[in-house]
């Protein structure tokens, strides 16, 4: 009697651990979107607090990856997803749009940057910054790595690719900084007077400087009226069968007003910390 007791507490105890993992989906991909996605899954996990989101921050192609082998039931890319990297056996959807802004230190006094002097610095051909009316000093070039959305879209805007044996491939200066993160990009560039980088609008914040791109400032408003051309969308990818019942609640959230009105509500915030985003 006492090893029946026991069976059907193990058996008990199992099946509990089993539905609380089952709980937890597990959102996966690029680092810009993680940004926005975190505090979402924040205003979800409020009304259901029994269902959690575990948001990871890698790169828009471990995303896909992890959605491939089944480690991450949504992928988060801030880049096109190309034709040969999902099948139509994936819903790809778009939950908001998102501004690249070329940032600098506070300190330095260049406020306006053009498409050819940004092309010219990340190619290495521009390498002081008097020579785009800055101070004497050289210029401390920042890049995203290769599984970067944020880097795949600078470098589309920028045209700074080039096509090897018929595959589209990165044209900057190889002496170019590589970073793996969005974080990494603002902490390097807030203690560094010289240098320069490109960030999603959601991580841009008082430690770093956004410039204007050809003349206009890099706003939500420019973005939408069209004036800023360094857009692109935030997407999510996920499998179209087998999706868990929490997976699908939880894409259905993102739909909704509610996750509008907390999109709303963090570019209020920003606006008010002294962010032109």
């Amino acid at each position: 009697m006492l090893i029946k007791a026991t069976t059907l507490w193990a058996l008990c105890t199992t099946l509990a651990f089993s539905a609380q993992a089952n709980t937890t989906v597990t959102v996966t991909g690029s680092t810009s979107v993680s940004h926005i996605m975190d505090i979402l899954a924040e205003h979800y996990s409020i009304q259901y607090p029994n269902n959690k989101i575990n948001v990871q921050g890698i790169s828009s192609s471990a995303g896909i990856v992890a959605l491939q082998t089944g480690t991450a039931e949504i992928g988060m890319s801030s880049r096109i997803i190309n034709a040969d990297e999902l099948d139509d056996n994936y819903t790809i959807t778009p939950i908001a749009h998102d501004g690249i802004a070329l940032v600098v230190n506070p300190a330095n006094p260049i406020n306006n940057i053009t498409h050819s002097q940004v092309n010219n610095i990340y190619h290495g051909i521009t390498k002081n910054w008097q020579q785009v009316g800055g101070n004497n000093e050289e210029i401390a070039v920042v890049s995203r790595e290769n599984a970067s959305g944020s880097r795949f879209s600078f470098e589309h805007f920028m045209q700074l690719t080039q096509n090897v044996a018929g595959f589209t491939v990165s044209d900057i200066n190889p002496e170019v900084l590589v970073v793996s993160t969005n974080g990494m990009v603002k902490s390097l560039i807030a203690r560094n007077q010289q240098a320069i980088g490109y960030l999603s609008f959601g991580s841009i914040d008082s430690s770093i400087k956004p410039l204007s791109y050809n003349g206009v400032t890099p706003t939500i408003s420019n973005i939408h009226s069209g004036e800023y051309k360094m857009a692109r969308p935030f997407l999510i990818m996920y499998k179209k069968q087998g999706l868990s019942a929490n997976a699908a609640k939880f894409i259905q959230f993102l739909a909704s007003d509610d996750a509008k009105k907390s999109l709303i509500i963090m570019v209020i915030s920003q606006n008010h910390h002294n962010c032109p985003f």
